[in-house]
This record gives structure tokens, C-alpha cells and sequence, in this order.
């Protein structure tokens, strides 16, 4: 879920659940899975349209599953967002 320039993640319960999540805002696309093992997400990014499988992941990370961690992947999705907007418009003009 998003709006115009805020990125929403589900809540604890559904990472602690094992499901994964398709994100985007603009044209920055995401993808975030749980890591059981290590009881982290992890994150990966890329420039849409097109899908995961059939676009170069630009950046990736991991937070803890916790409710710090998902803010931070929040806050970290949001600056990524960021970066590769401006950067879009820079070779744009």
C-alpha cells in the first residue's frame, strides 16, 4: 500500500506469519521476504514497470522483524524512492 509519497508495510504479525510483500511508489518497485533463519526481512529494489524477474535489482537490505525494524525498511524504502527519482529526472534533463 502507498500513497503519494509514503510507503505502508504490513504489521508484525503478517512477517512473523512467513508471507511476502510486492510494493511500489513512482516507478521504485520493491519486494520484501521473510528470512525465518535469521528472523529478518529482506528487501530487494528496482525501477519498474516491469516485474522483479525481468528488471535489475538496484539495491538491496535487511532489517530485523521487529517493530524498529520495520520502520527502518520503511525509512530505507523511502530514501531509495527518493534517490532514484531524482536520479530518473537528472537523466531526464
Amino acid at each position: 500500500m502507498f500513497s503519494l509519497n509514503h510507503i505502508e508495510i504490513p504489521t508484525l504479525l503478517f512477517w512473523e506469519n512467513g508471507n511476502s510483500w510486492y510494493g511500489s511508489l513512482g516507478s521504485t518497485r520493491f519486494f520484501i521476504k521473510p528470512d525465518g533463519s535469521k528472523h529478518q526481512l529482506t528487501v530487494q529494489l528496482w525501477r519498474g514497470p516491469l516485474s522483479m524477474e525481468l528488471s535489475e535489482i538496484v539495491a538491496t537490505a535487511a532489517f530485523p522483524i521487529t517493530e524498529e525494524g520495520l520502520s527502518q525498511t520503511v525509512t530505507w524504502l523511502e530514501e531509495q524512492t527518493k534517490e532514484l527519482e531524482s536520479s530518473k529526472k537528472a537523466t531526464e534533463a
